[in-house]
């Protein structure tokens, strides 16, 4: 089953330029010969966290520990930092949720994720609003669910709902809607810890003009 590691950090502004060209000719490169394929790289536009989150997806989680452990990936961390502060990851496995999840991701996409914890005697009651109520409604307002991501290894909240959205002023519009405010209260009366974040493009596929097969579009 696929797996996801992302990995987030916050560019050093004095090395910008030396980042951009470590990111696309070595780092990419490097990290998908390793099975850890290279997604995209996002920058968070609109919430608080790291600066950039980069998004990579292995076939399953003896591929990633593989990855993980090899000398090239260390190697590779080393020289990232360099260039990146406040540094971390995380280890993302499918919750058995909305998932509908595609590496291929259209070339307008901007994600809404929402992160949270499930509040302790209210998994029955959660799994009924997510199903019934919450995603329904996010898929209605144009929010497609890729897929409910639970946190295997890193910090909380546990669970992320990776949202994707194609027009960024209608899916501003809609998070501002009562459709969508009132799945929202009802989903946290399930949940504690809520927390959200929309993202844009900082790295992403090219359609093979580049050699390399990315480019960096922001940050």
């Amino acid at each position: 089953m696929p797996v996801k590691l992302n990995h987030y950090w916050t560019i050093i502004q004095e090395r910008k330029d030396d980042y951009g060209k470590f990111m696309l000719k070595r780092f990419i490169p490097k990290i998908n010969q390793l099975g850890m394929h290279t997604v995209a790289g996002w920058t968070v536009l609109i919430g608080g966290y790291s600066e950039i989150i980069f998004e990579t997806i292995s076939n399953d989680l003896d591929c990633l520990e593989r990855a993980l452990k090899h000398k090239k990936y260390r190697i590779l961390k080393a020289e990232l930092l360099n260039y990146v502060t406040r540094y971390k990851t995380k280890v993302l496995v499918n919750s058995g949720k909305m998932d509908t999840y595609s590496a291929d991701i259209k070339e307008d996409t901007v994600k809404f994720n929402q992160m949270w914890d499930v509040a302790g005697d209210k998994q029955s009651d959660y799994e009924r609003c997510v199903e019934e109520i919450f995603y329904p409604t996010l898929e209605k307002l144009g929010i497609t669910v890729a897929r409910e991501w639970e946190v295997l290894i890193g910090e909380g909240p546990r669970i992320i709902c990776e949202g994707r959205a194609t027009d960024i002023e209608n899916l501003i519009r809609n998070l501002q809607s009562a459709e969508f405010r009132n799945a929202k209260a009802h989903l946290q009366k399930q949940v504690e810890t809520y927390e959200s974040r929309m993202l844009t493009f900082h790295i992403k596929k090219t359609r093979g003009y580049k050699s390399n097969g990315y480019d960096i579009v922001s940050g």
